[in-house]
Order: C-alpha cells, then structure tokens, then sequence
C-alpha cells in the first residue's frame, strides 16, 4: 500500500484487526475517527509502532485522561465566598457539583486517551486504555514522538499517571509543593503558601 494513498476508517480498522484481533473498539466512537480500547498496556507500544512504521501515522495531536470516579469533591477546595469590589453583592458564588448523570459509565478508572494522525493519508485514530486511579501507569511514546514529552508530563502532573520510559517524568503545570494530582475526582487540597 501506498504510504500517501488516502485511507478511510473501515481500512485502517481491517489493518489493525489483522494484526490485533484483541484491540476493539470503543462503546463510544468519537465521531468520524476511528477510536479503539486497548485491552492492556503491553498493546500499546506494538499498535503504535505499527501505526507509525507500518501505516504512515507521523503526528501527535494529543495524550490525556479522563478521571471516570463520578462527580467532582468539593472536600478541601476554598469555598469562601469571593469578595469582588466590582460587583455590590460580591463575586458569583461557586456551583456545587451535581450527582451522578444516567448512562455514564462511571468506574474506579483513569482513560488514558491518545490521538494520532497520517497527515498524508489524512486520518486520524484514538487510542483508549484504562488504568487504575491509583498507581496507573502506561507506556512512553516519547520513543516515536518527541511531542508526547510534555503532554505525558502534564497527565503524570494532573492525573499521575507514570509513563515508563519517559526521560524527565516531573510536574509541568502546578507547583513543586503542590500535594496530589489536581484532576482527580477526589482530590484534596492541602493549604499551602498561598491559601
């Protein structure tokens, strides 16, 4: 196959099936994209290589998570109001979290989501694997994009998520002091320098 000749889902799909009849794909599609669920971590790094050595996928748009607990604590958030001069009652007061919406798969899991694209054939693909909450960990793919460099770091910093293999796995968005991951669903904040 031509490496530049355009590709539609459908074939990328029956590639990647020939080779890992184990990767499915996600309840969820994202839309046009083909998005698929990894059954473990150990598939991560041979689809991506297949999909960067053998099927011409050359970019990174992105590497995140998804913190699927349910509902957001407020536990340990500054929840003073917020005195404002502009406003004559003071600044909006903070909404509280919901409950639990029906239909959302929640779970005792972190989706590690990854997005990458053949510019030339003009495709992208996501990637989806769960991982524990606590002490989830998963692949670097710094080995075939440079780029996954500070995006791992910031889902390690916010989520953390170990990536192995990673050369510089330090906090990239909050500050040193900073205690926990602040995008989990049941972070704590513990007062610091600037409380």
């Amino acid at each position: 196959m031509n490496a530049a000749a355009p590709m539609t889902k459908d074939e990328l799909k029956a590639s990647l099936e020939k080779v890992f009849p184990d990767v499915q794909p996600a309840k969820l599609p994202t839309g046009e994209y083909l998005t698929l669920r990894l059954p473990s971590a150990d598939r991560l790094v041979p689809v991506v290589e297949l999909l960067v050595k053998g099927l011409g996928f050359n970019y990174l748009d992105m590497v995140t998570a998804t913190d699927w607990l349910g509902p957001v604590s407020l536990a340990g958030f500054i929840r003073e109001p917020n005195f404002n001069v502009f406003l004559p009652e003071g600044a909006t007061p903070q909404a509280e979290p919901g409950g639990k919406v029906a239909g959302v798969d929640y779970r005792d899991a972190l989706e590690l989501t990854w997005c990458l694209s053949s510019l030339p054939r003009g495709i992208k693909v996501f990637l989806k694997l769960d991982v524990p909450r606590k002490g989830g960990r998963a692949p670097s793919l710094i080995p075939f994009f440079k780029t996954a460099d500070w995006q791992e770091r910031e889902v390690y910093d916010l989520f953390g998520v170990r990536f192995d293999g990673h050369p510089n796995l330090t906090k990239i968005l909050t500050p040193d002091f900073t205690v926990g991951h602040p995008l989990l669903k049941d972070y704590v904040h513990q007062k610091d320098r600037f409380d």
